[in-house]
């Protein structure tokens, strides 16, 4: 799947053998057992995608590029995950940058180091008892990269709620707390930071959006970004909107940008309009989930929204076709010409697209000025049982 999505993004053959090659030696080695067909995993349950493949891939579609470029992330899984030596797998999330190293030369872990002690916990101290009373997913750290055409770029995702759980404060606490740590090398980082904590803190508490996740550029941190990713019950397009623009408090919208946005949103969710809210799901991450970019020097963040295809899709041919609409009419297309409903098809090999929902699991978007910045994710799905069959 990945060297497809490689050679459709129209990287160099040369390119490609170093990204597979850095795949198969250092990533595909960290995703812990081998995947029996149809059953799910045992020991390390990932949080990376609801069926607990530790892998997610992804196609960026950039305003200034007609074909897209490859990421994936990961959930890295040590031998011991879950056990009383690893209860919270910190081991190969380590073991793998360790690895990643030689192909990432310019690399920075100044960050890495700071937000895994002020998020993250060990899990050492606590009984089998404290973990098994808690619903909140082990996962606190899941790596991210980006196949730059010679190297790749490093991306660390934490997930605080054990942190927050452990010290008795809210999410919102804690990461608002390690953003204040920041302040002395870049005042901006807490005000920009701010205006985030005061949106979420004028809603209800049973509306109010849930911090989920930090992410962090392992770059000089004066050249990096601090993604912080909410996730809202709210489900209309409308508060989108005002998600995005975080209630005024960031420049509007243009009203071409707002237009392609809302054209994408319909496109991919099969909808013939946007007044209405999405259908109610009751899933851990059913909502609409953000990010906001907080970077050295900007005084506000900037706004990302991710569309969870995998909750309010119809069927995962659908939302391809309304991808493969939206994309065609910006000219978009896969380095040989053909179209992302072709492309989508090579790359989903287990199953039939009509037969399902969940292959593509969100198609995210972030507007500037009248240019969209699209990117469309894919869970493998390596525990489907179709996989029993194609194997």
């Amino acid at each position: 799947m990945l060297w497809d999505m490689l050679e459709m993004g129209g990287y160099t053959s040369q390119s490609q053998e170093l990204h597979a090659q850095f795949f198969a030696r250092n990533v595909s080695k960290s995703l812990g057992p081998h995947p029996a067909a149809s059953q799910k995993p045992d020991s390390w349950k990932s949080f990376m995608t609801d069926d607990h493949t530790p892998i997610e891939l992804s196609w960026n579609w950039s305003a200034s590029r007609k074909i897209p470029t490859v990421r994936y992330s990961v959930d890295p899984i040590g031998i011991s995950a879950g056990s009383a030596l690893d209860p919270f797998n910190t081991q190969a999330s380590i073991e793998l940058l360790q690895k990643t190293l030689p192909s990432a030369p310019g690399m920075d872990l100044g960050w890495y180091e700071y937000f895994t002690k002020v998020l993250t916990i060990s899990g050492k101290g606590l009984s089998k008892k404290e973990l098994a009373a808690s619903s909140i997913p082990r996962s606190q750290q899941f790596l991210a990269f980006e196949l730059l055409d010679d190297t790749v770029m490093t991306k660390v995702y934490f997930l605080p709620q054990w942190k927050a759980l452990r010290t008795g404060r809210s999410t919102l606490s804690v990461v608002e707390n390690s953003i204040r740590g920041l302040g002395a090398s870049d005042p901006c980082l807490p005000a920009a930071f701010e205006v985030i904590a005061k949106y979420i803190r004028s809603f209800s508490p049973e509306e109010r959006p849930e911090v989920e996740i930090v992410a962090i550029d392992c770059i000089d941190p004066s050249k990096s970004r601090i993604k912080i990713y909410l996730r809202s019950r709210r489900t209309s397009f409308d508060s989108v909107i005002d998600m995005m623009t975080l209630g005024g408090n960031l420049p509007p919208m243009s009203e071409k940008g707002q237009a392609s946005l809302e054209d994408l949103w319909c496109s991919v969710l099969s909808l013939d309009d946007s007044s209405k809210d999405l259908p109610e799901q009751s899933h851990r991450t059913a909502g609409i989930l953000y990010y906001l970019e907080l970077k050295a020097g900007s005084p506000l963040p900037k706004a990302k929204v991710y569309i969870p295809a995998k909750h309010y899709g119809k069927n995962d041919q659908a939302v391809a076709r309304g991808l493969d609409k939206f994309l065609g009419k910006r000219g978009q297309h896969m380095a040989d010409g053909s179209t992302y409903l072709d492309g989508i098809s090579r790359i989903c090999k287990h199953r039939s697209l009509e037969n399902g929902l969940g292959f593509h699991t969100y198609v995210s978007c972030a507007v500037s000025g009248d240019d969209l910045n699209v990117t469309s994710y894919y869970n493998p799905e390596i525990y489907h049982a179709s996989r029993l069959f194609s194997n």
